[in-house]
């Protein structure tokens, strides 16, 4: 995706989001209009020819109706998500803004519909539309070793629970698609009998790959995917979305967003799925964004994420599982319980070895007392009673005697001999402290 597409398909999720978190694969009406007032095409003291707000009306529902007529609402199979009957997708929304800018620039429009286009890119969408602002964290996901062990270590059984809500999507997709009068991509009994007798025909051995196989791929196909609708299931289920959480859904989108941002073809066919990488990469921008004022690193922040996690699973999790689905969505229930047990082991035992830290506002150390510094110093090697120095006879004075050579070469040093023998007299520690070294070294005489 190049740059002005990456701030196109930015702007466009921006106003998406903040219409129907819900749903960022399409653009309302109250949306587009909000977008032409912040880049100021309704403005009439900037522009000689501004729009009004029947013109954007116009152009939008003209739009819709295109696509819609005799179609009525379809669900794109990337996301989940339903093409909604009365807003408009990424690709109808530049659309719009082609023919917007025809009305907004009619002198560069009689040149080319690419100069008003451009014009109308160039100087209101880009500079001056809101957009979202995703951050690259490949840093933390590349470098930091304790994030990458510890996605090692929850790996098998967060990718159980992926798998349950990859799978209960697609079979919602599928389930929608079969409404609509289309079957799923699979052999009747009929087509795998034949098939299997014109393999016996032709002295081949039908081995278990044509049918166990097939099954398994379609199965894999099913799991290695989570689309946005699922993802928000999932974080509804595991609290990320509730009262608890510092996230908005707003937030949320934009996350998982973010999570897709460099997959190439997103902006084209709409929001792409989550590969399990990029589920992982979005729960370490929610762990990032939830705890950005927890003076901690990246790997504490996950974990605290993970520990909210966790005591979800004691009950949203649970309820998910009791719920009346029908039997295509439940398909692979047994791998959310089994991911949910192995996901609550695992993380008790990394918490019971770190002895229940609070990972988010660990206790602060115990100010430092003399009292206790000074046992540390008696009970080590550098403080010893036979290692200190005497103290001085009572009533002792010692002179510094220093010849005028001396004297030169202490001036030179920035010593002035008269301050040293002031010191000297105030302290005759020193002069014992200097003595014992002297002897030490064999210099005393």
């Amino acid at each position: 995706m190049g740059s002005v597409e990456a701030e196109l398909w930015n702007i466009f999720t921006y106003y998406t989001l903040h219409g129907n978190a819900l749903d960022p694969e399409h653009l309302a009406l109250t949306q587009m209009v909000q977008l032409a007032r912040d880049v100021q095409l309704l403005d009439g003291t900037l522009i000689k020819t501004p729009l009004r707000k029947p013109d954007i009306e116009l152009v939008f529902i003209s739009l819709v109706k295109k696509r819609t007529l005799g179609k009525g609402a379809q669900v794109n199979p990337d996301s989940g998500l339903s093409n909604s009957v009365d807003k408009l997708t990424y690709n109808e929304f530049l659309t719009c803004l082609l023919k917007l800018s025809a009305k907004l620039y009619p002198s560069s429009a009689e040149q080319s519909a690419e100069a008003a286009f451009q014009q109308l890119l160039m100087e209101n969408v880009l500079p001056l539309a809101s957009r979202r602002s995703p951050k690259s964290i490949d840093v933390v996901l590349e470098n930091d070793t304790s994030v990458k062990e510890l996605y090692k270590y929850f790996k098998a059984s967060l990718t159980k629970i992926f798998e349950y809500y990859a799978s209960s999507g697609m079979a919602s997709a599928k389930e929608k698609a079969s409404h609509r009068g289309f079957h799923a991509e699979s052999k009747n009994f009929d087509e795998l009998r034949d098939e299997t007798k014109a393999k016996l025909d032709k002295g081949t051995q039908p081995s278990d790959m044509s049918v166990s196989s097939s099954m398994r791929l379609k199965q894999n196909s099913m799991t290695s995917a989570m689309g946005y609708a699922d993802f928000i299931r999932f974080a509804s289920d595991f609290g990320l979305t509730s009262k608890g959480s510092s996230l908005t859904m707003i937030d949320i989108g934009d996350l998982y967003l973010a999570g897709v941002a460099n997959a190439s073809g997103t902006h084209h066919g709409g929001v792409r799925k989550l590969r399990f990488s990029d589920f992982w990469e979005v729960i370490i921008r929610i762990a990032l964004q939830a705890y950005k004022k927890c003076a901690v690193s990246h790997c504490d922040k996950t974990k605290g994420l993970l520990l909210y996690m966790w005591r979800q699973v004691q009950t949203n999790v649970g309820n998910a599982m009791g719920k009346n689905v029908q039997t295509l969505r439940s398909s692979n229930k047994g791998g959310l319980l089994k991911g949910s047990q192995d996901f609550s082991r695992e993380f008790i035992a990394m918490w019971q070895n770190e002895e229940f830290k609070d990972y988010l506002y660990p206790k602060k150390a115990a100010p430092v007392e003399g009292r206790t510094v000074l046992s540390k110093l008696i009970a080590g090697e550098n403080v010893k009673a036979d290692r200190l120095p005497p103290p001085p006879p009572d009533g002792v004075r010692y002179e510094l005697d220093i010849e005028d050579d001396d004297s030169s070469v202490l001036e030179g040093h920035g010593i002035q001999p008269d301050k040293l023998r002031a010191l000297l007299a105030r302290k005759p520690e020193i002069v014992m402290l200097l003595q014992q070294g002297l002897q030490e070294i064999g210099l005393d005489s």
